[in-house]
């Protein structure tokens, strides 16, 4: 399999999540903004949701970093902060990106299947993140190992209400509230 044509293709994908959202994604869309047939489209992402599920993994990866979270020498709870800061706008200028995920959540919400695949992507790769960010705090015993999982649930948790709540109540949050939030959070989880 041509590796540079699959990537050229999720390139497009990407640039017109982007540009137009995610509701623009489509396989004719996506083909024509490749300049591929949507056979070829179709031989590297077989089904709708195997180009979902790349353009989702895609977006976590491109949007978090791990940072330094395994630099033992700086404190781990300023680390954990450093990261998860990731997962909330961090201008104004990015707040526009909280209009896109809402409207994921709406056609989501709506019965848009793809769009589901879509959010539920995004959600494992950011789960798989976050497990490697407490699994590297765990090996170097700031959390305990058996509590990793539920920190993940918890921190999956805030950062969804972080991020409803700065785009429906931006006069009552806004982004030094999240990040207030985020940074209680990780002093608290990090023994």
């Amino acid at each position: 399999m041509n590796k540079s044509r699959r990537e050229e293709i999720l390139a497009a994908a990407l640039r017109l999540t982007y540009e137009q959202g995610v509701g623009a994604l489509s396989v004719r869309s996506v083909a024509a903004a490749a300049g591929v047939g949507a056979s070829t489209l179709r031989h590297y992402f077989p089904s709708q949701a195997d180009l979902y599920q790349a353009v989702a993994s895609q977006l976590v990866t491109h949007v978090l970093d791990d940072l330094d979270i395994a630099d033992d020498s700086r404190d781990p709870a300023t680390r954990l902060y450093d990261c998860l800061k990731q997962f909330v706008p961090q201008s104004d200028e990015q707040m526009q990106a909280l209009t896109s995920w809402a409207e994921l959540n709406r056609l989501a919400l709506g019965g848009d299947a793809g769009v589901v695949e879509i959010l539920k992507s995004g959600h494992r790769a950011s789960e798989e993140t976050l497990l490697r960010w407490f699994g590297t705090l765990a090996g170097q015993g700031h959390v305990a190992p058996a509590d990793v999982d539920a920190h993940v649930t918890r921190v999956l948790a805030l950062i969804d209400g972080l991020n409803l709540d700065l785009f429906l109540f931006p006069d009552r949050v806004d982004l030094a509230a999240a990040r207030t939030a985020l940074r209680w959070f990780a002093e608290r989880i990090i023994s």
